[in-house]
């Protein structure tokens, strides 16, 4: 749950690298025949429209099962998807040099996940089975982690409220404001159970898409199992370096900790140690 910058490449740049991979050069005039510049201006910015709008769910799709339909012009779906897997892809393609490109512009940090993985792959945010139009097209593809990828997988929203979050178009306040919370329950050793908690000022559509996204990606138990394995070493400083501490003291400690600026707002580390801040019996316990 990370904004990033939309992609500097266009459209247009991305279909003449990808067919530039085309070893044939009756296949390659063949693409280029059925989506010329102006076709493709067109088709990005209608893209771009209805993503800054959260109107993609409203695409139409190619439903799973329904065979190699022609899609535009003379091209099928599986000509169009070829663009991606075959010809955009590949270590050997010209194309790969964007591939990468679009990779390293999320620092190395999964902004699906909200930086728990490492980019390892694109994701597609309509995917390729149901939107193959949108197969090589900058704007829809992510930088993602192996697990966000693995978790949605092609599923995709028909629906506003379940429409996961884009971090290139979606408003800045699914980014910039908490939505991502925890408790604490009290145990030998405690745990953190994380949850959704959008502002009360959301709309509902607001509120249910982060809800959405936060259960497609499997948020609150990857986070749990990071902040598992990240407590004891909390519990650790308590009892030595801060043992001198009391229990308001500790608290401030923890608060501290939960504004580091350096992570995103719904980071599950940061939601962790705001909560742990205003849980008397975590902060009075000695553990």
């Amino acid at each position: 749950m990370r904004r990033l910058p939309a992609p500097t490449i266009d459209f247009c740049t991305a279909l003449t690298e990808a067919t530039n991979g085309i070893g044939s050069a009756t296949t390659q005039a063949h693409y280029r025949a059925q989506i010329t510049n102006p076709n493709a201006v067109a088709i990005e910015a209608a893209f771009q429209v209805n993503a800054q709008a959260a109107m993609l769910y409203s695409f139409p799709r190619i439903a799973s099962g329904a065979g190699d339909p022609v899609i535009h012009g003379n091209l099928r779906k599986s000509d169009l998807t070829q663009l991606y897997t075959q010809y955009f892809v590949p270590k050997e393609k010209p194309a790969r040099r964007l591939y990468d490109q679009l990779k390293i512009t999320a620092n190395g940090k999964c902004p699906l996940c909200g930086d728990i993985g490492h980019v390892r792959t694109l994701d597609h945010y309509v995917p390729k089975a149901n939107f193959p139009l949108y197969s090589v097209m900058p704007g829809n593809l992510i930088p993602c982690c192996r697990d966000c990828n693995t978790e949605k997988l092609d599923a995709f929203s028909a629906t506003l409220d379940g429409q996961t979050l884009h971090p290139y178009f979606d408003d800045a306040k699914f980014f910039n404001e908490q939505w991502v919370a925890a408790r604490v329950i009290a145990g030998a050793p405690p745990v953190i159970e994380y949850y959704v908690s959008p502002p009360g000022h959301w709309s509902p559509a607001e509120r249910n898409r982060v809800a959405a996204h936060f259960t497609q990606y499997g948020l609150a138990e990857r986070f749990a199992v990071e902040a598992g394995a990240d407590l004891p070493e909390t519990i650790d400083t308590r009892r030595t370096t801060l043992h001198g501490f009391n229990p308001q003291e500790y608290s401030d400690y923890l608060r501290e900790k939960s504004e580091n600026m350096s992570l995103p707002v719904n980071n599950w580390r940061r939601v962790m140690f705001s909560s742990l801040a205003k849980d008397n019996w975590f902060c009075a316990h000695p553990h």
